[in-house]
């Protein structure tokens, strides 16, 4: 069964577990990052999850990500589930608290 983008059934046993990646934030845009990693925390296709831009603008994550320093950090929910970039190119994805 696949799930859709609403709600929250984070990896495909639902354990909760926080997905994380490493990306080059020139070759790989922080949006299409997160989508990527939204769609495997929910065990879902990317065009599945609800659109980035309902709560944050992606445009705007593209164009600040890539001149950021690697200190850098910025996290927001989407689709109920916590989203971490860092200006490394780390990114996270994980059940939201509580």
């Amino acid at each position: 069964m696949e799930n859709t983008g609403r709600g929250v059934d984070v990896g495909v046993d639902g354990a909760g577990q926080s997905i994380s990646r490493t990306f080059d934030w020139h070759e790989t845009p922080p949006s299409v990052a997160v989508v990527r990693l939204l769609s495997v925390a929910m065990n879902c296709d990317p065009t599945a999850v609800d659109p980035l831009g309902e709560t944050v603008d992606p445009d705007a994550l593209d164009r600040l990500f890539p001149s950021m320093d690697d200190g850098s950090e910025l996290e927001f929910t989407h689709c109920e589930l916590s989203v971490r970039l860092h200006g490394d190119g780390r990114a996270a994805v994980e059940p939201e608290s509580r």
